[in-house]
């Protein structure tokens, strides 16, 4: 993400960068790089949004929207790229299985700067999420909101690098229609997060079920839930991003199409 920064604050803040920001664009992941130049073909089907496939996956326009197959490795998948946003939201249907998974990664340019992790869980009829942020050394702390209906369910800190189970989502294996949110703290989409002021920048990852709901355990008791969010927790001295610039899937999954997707622009950009 790009940043403002003046004065002495860059040099220290290039070594210890905190909230959702990347640092120089040209500071390319080497992944990431590969995947992109590997894209096998690209598609327009939503408004301002090119999507390419990754890997040896193929995209095709459908009449529900965007069918992506061939997502046998975790190298296959798609990538959807844009001028500059400050939200994306992503509805999708897909059939993981047993063996599935997927992992979102927001990036700014080449540089990855936040990351959702989805797999199947050890337990029949889990799932575990693994949200990771950029923004601090080694990792930023998170906030996870569970929701119901939209009503707030319980509320969690967790560390970096902390990863949480979710049960009895049966139909998530099976067949699931999902909503996929990347954005930062000013906009959560009408689901407040009572967060302050201090957090607005933060990376934000949210994941609604469409058709099912789940249940979770937060400080020692079991709630349900049909949503899930993730806040990037901002350390002192965080700088709010401006953008970011696309969203990567990478998926072993039998069946994924993405049935809407779109953006939110800052002012002024077209």
């Amino acid at each position: 993400m790009h940043l403002k920064m003046t004065g002495s604050l860059l040099a220290s803040m290039l070594l210890s960068i905190t909230g959702c920001a990347g640092g120089d664009d040209g500071q390319a992941s080497g992944s990431l790089g590969a995947q992109e130049s590997a894209a096998s073909q690209c598609v327009k089907k939503f408004d301002g949004i090119t999507t390419c496939a990754l890997g040896r996956a193929k995209v095709d326009s459908v009449a529900d929207g965007l069918a992506v197959t061939g997502l046998a490795t975790q190298r296959d998948g798609v990538s959807s790229s844009f001028a500059q946003a400050v939200k994306w939201e992503q509805r999708v249907a897909m059939s993981l299985g047993a063996q599935g998974g997927y992992q979102l990664a927001a990036r700014d340019g080449d540089q990855v700067v936040s990351t959702l992790k989805v797999t199947p869980g050890r337990v029949a009829n889990s799932v575990d999420m693994l949200p990771t942020f950029t923004g601090s050394p080694g990792g930023s702390a998170y906030t996870m909101n569970v929701y119901l209906g939209g009503v707030l369910q319980g509320s969690s800190p967790q560390p970096a690098g902390f990863h949480q189970v979710f049960h009895n989502w049966r139909e998530f294996l099976q067949w699931a229609e999902m909503h996929h949110h990347f954005l930062n703290d000013f906009d959560i989409d009408g689901l407040s997060t009572g967060s302050a002021e201090t957090n607005v920048g933060a990376c934000v990852w949210r994941v609604d079920s469409e058709k099912s709901t789940f249940t979770v355990d937060i400080n020692g008791k079991t709630v349900t839930g049909d949503s899930v969010e993730f806040i990037e927790t901002i350390a002192d001295g965080a700088y709010p991003y401006r953008h970011f610039t696309g969203i990567d899937t990478n998926a072993v999954a039998g069946k994924y199409t993405i049935r809407s997707e779109s953006i939110t622009q800052p002012t002024g950009v077209k």
